[in-house]
């Protein structure tokens, strides 16, 4: 049975992993709109949003996989 203690640090864990991811994710927005500048880019286009969507549901999923991994396997220090 998982701890109270493992449980509270999988899911700080998991908070710093989508935290880390989503900043991630601000800078590929970032960068998607600096490409409105440059000639032929579109961001209103539906695939622009479609690969931002991917980002944002990329950085949840690995969130949600550090969560249930430090469920599961403990630190090396421990």
């Amino acid at each position: 049975m998982t701890t109270t203690p493992t449980r509270a640090d999988a899911a700080d864990r998991g908070w710093r992993t989508l935290i880390q991811g989503l900043a991630i994710d601000v800078l590929v927005a970032v960068a998607a709109v600096l490409l409105v500048w440059l000639p032929d880019a579109d961001i209103s286009k539906v695939e622009a949003w479609i690969v931002l969507g991917t980002a944002v549901a990329k950085s949840v999923l690995t969130a949600v996989a550090s969560y249930v991994m430090r469920l599961k396997v403990a630190p090396g220090g421990e």
